[in-house]
């Protein structure tokens, strides 16, 4: 199991692109408009990078990027050399030169044959979906045995964003699962409609072929507070009962007690196909 922050994974050589250089101002006004409550762009370019580091670090051959939006990752991976193919539900927010992307709907079977890939990436895409199953399946389904899927997603088991849901009512990044369209005043549809914690993600893996072995972080958050500090200490005086009947039951739990999950603003998961999901 790698667990740590962003950084760069040896024998990778890093492009740092400029975080806007792929921005169209069309669009990113209609993504602004979509979804307001995002985050940061800068953390989630980190996040990016990281990902883009550990695929160049597997030696990965072709890789899918879904959802991959405007291109952003896509062009990292083709900057070091990586065989990709882009997919999204929009193939018109695409803006890498000279590159195509395919039309593809998460929630939805994906237009690709069995066991193509050597790698699927879906960065900030899983929140957005109606089924994390359903896309475990598909990726399974696309992936050949050893393959790797790379999921990001907001932590929501993060002890900010678990402060956040005891006094708001929604972890982070999820507020109010509300949104309203500024031209009518109406309620619009939303971009964040399904937070997923790091146990759900776990076990939605695990149920379709998948083994984790990849857990990280693009940045910590609170780490050094004294308050978030007792409070994992706390934490660490939980569950010690059920993780002595099992050694896989006190393997999640240290992963559950791990700085990524306490700390980490996004999760990195990286998970091996180690079955077919039949």
């Amino acid at each position: 199991m790698k667990e740590n922050g962003a950084g760069e994974q040896a024998g990778c050589v890093a492009v740092c692109r400029d975080v806007t250089w792929f921005a169209k101002e069309d669009y990113m006004v209609t993504y602004d408009y979509l979804s307001p409550s995002h985050r940061g762009r800068n953390l989630v370019h980190v996040t990016r990078l990281h990902v883009a580091d550990l695929i160049c670090a597997a030696g990965t051959g072709r890789v899918l990027d879904l959802p991959s939006g405007t291109g952003a990752l896509t062009q990292l991976l083709i900057d070091r050399e990586i065989e990709v193919v882009s997919a999204d539900l929009h193939p018109e927010y695409f803006v890498v030169p000279n590159r195509t992307c395919v039309f593809a709907d998460l929630n939805a079977r994906l237009p690709f044959d069995d066991a193509r890939f050597d790698a699927c990436v879906c960065v900030e895409g899983i929140e957005h979906i109606e089924s994390p199953h359903h896309f475990a399946r598909e990726a399974n389904r696309i992936l050949r045995v050893g393959g790797k899927v790379y999921i990001t997603t907001p932590n929501i088991l993060s002890l900010r964003s678990r402060i956040s849901y005891l006094l708001r009512g929604y972890p982070k990044q999820f507020h109010y699962m509300l949104e309203i369209d500024p031209r009518t005043g109406s309620e619009q549809a939303i971009a964040h409609i399904n937070p997923i914690g790091f146990l759900e993600l776990r076990y939605v893996l695990s149920r379709w072929g998948f083994r984790v072995d990849v857990l990280q972080t693009n940045h910590f958050e609170k780490k050094r507070s004294l308050f978030y500090q007792l409070i994992r200490l706390l934490l660490f005086t939980k569950g010690k009962k059920a993780a002595a009947l099992h050694s896989s039951v006190d393997e999640v739990r240290q992963m559950l007690l791990s700085d990524v999950v306490l700390f980490g603003e996004t999760l990195i998961i990286g998970a091996t196909k180690v079955a077919d999901s039949g």
